[in-house]
């Protein structure tokens, strides 16, 4: 049986939909996210608001179903906590027209029933928590040295290859500074907005603004997911201003590239110059560092 909490009126809001509505500890409950009423908005990502040794754990997703407008996502949780237990805030990024950006959740989150998964004269006891490791306690002696034999090839052949992969990046090393080739990328993009798919624009921009994020900080950018950008720049302290403008160039990107929506020639501008605008402020945010650096080592 499923529980759902259905949003009502034309204000925008998640549904949610959740199965079955009674489980054991640690059994995935999967969650059904569907986005209701706010005509003409562009969603976002869904996030989970979770915590540390929380009554719920992420099992999988979220993962968009594709192909459906409004769009809905699918998740599985696994609860960690006997009796009621409520659903995590689970929320969705929804830009409008003009530009606001707010974020949309159910209004009445379902909850689901958790029972042991002990009989009833076992007594209370808390569940362990979903990552730790379980194996067998000691050190298995008589598995090294076979072991050890059987890794040599693989360990000599991986050596040879990292050597061969480091003379590949020295060759591949880029000649323009990170913000000179995303300035360099827009202005080839801005050449051919109206003359190539928006869908190739917007592949190209945001795989543009992801490399330069992970050339200028070091993070592993390139492999982030939207969300993940967000939650770095959160991290790193940036101003509110480069991180809304990150932000709106992924939602811009992602709406043409996964939710086929369509965008026009003003719009696809846009994006391109929020995304140097981005840049831009996170060169300014390194600056002041780098530069007293500079000094500090001038003085010395």
């Amino acid at each position: 049986m499923a529980v759902t909490a259905a949003a009502s009126g034309t204000e925008p809001a998640l549904e949610l939909e959740v199965s079955p509505a009674s489980v054991r500890v640690g059994d995935p409950v999967k969650v059904v996210a569907s986005a209701r009423g706010g005509d003409g908005l562009l969603w976002g990502e869904l996030t989970v608001a979770l915590e540390p040794g929380g009554a719920w754990e992420l099992i999988g997703g979220p993962t968009a179903v594709p192909e459906v407008r409004p769009p809905a996502w699918t998740l599985e949780l696994a609860p960690m906590k006997m009796g009621e237990q409520t659903l995590p805030e689970i929320t969705v990024s929804a830009r409008s027209v003009d530009g606001e950006v707010t974020e949309v959740g159910s209004p009445s989150p379902p909850a689901v029933e958790v029972v042991s998964v002990l009989s009833g004269d076992e007594g209370d006891t808390a569940p362990a928590p979903v990552r730790d490791p379980i194996g067998a306690r000691g050190l298995p002696w008589e598995w090294i040295l076979p072991l050890c034999g059987g890794l040599l090839p693989f360990v000599v052949a991986a050596a040879w290859w990292w050597r061969g992969r480091g003379r590949t990046a020295a060759s591949t090393v880029p000649a323009l500074p990170p913000l000179a080739e995303l300035e360099a990328l827009a202005a080839e993009l801005g050449a051919k907005i109206g003359r190539e798919p928006a869908e190739s624009v917007c592949d190209r921009l945001a795989s543009g603004l992801r490399r330069y994020l992970e050339r200028r900080t070091g993070e592993p950018a390139e492999e982030m997911t939207s969300f993940e950008l967000r939650v770095l720049a959160r991290r790193r302290g940036w101003p509110e201003t480069t991180q809304r403008l990150v932000q709106q160039v992924m939602t811009v990107a992602d709406g043409v590239r996964f939710g086929r929506r369509p965008a026009a020639e003003g719009e696809l501008r846009q994006a391109v110059d929020m995304a140097v605008e981005a840049g831009r402020g996170v060169e300014r945010f390194f600056a002041p560092a780098e530069s007293s650096g500079d000094a500090a080592e001038a003085g010395g």
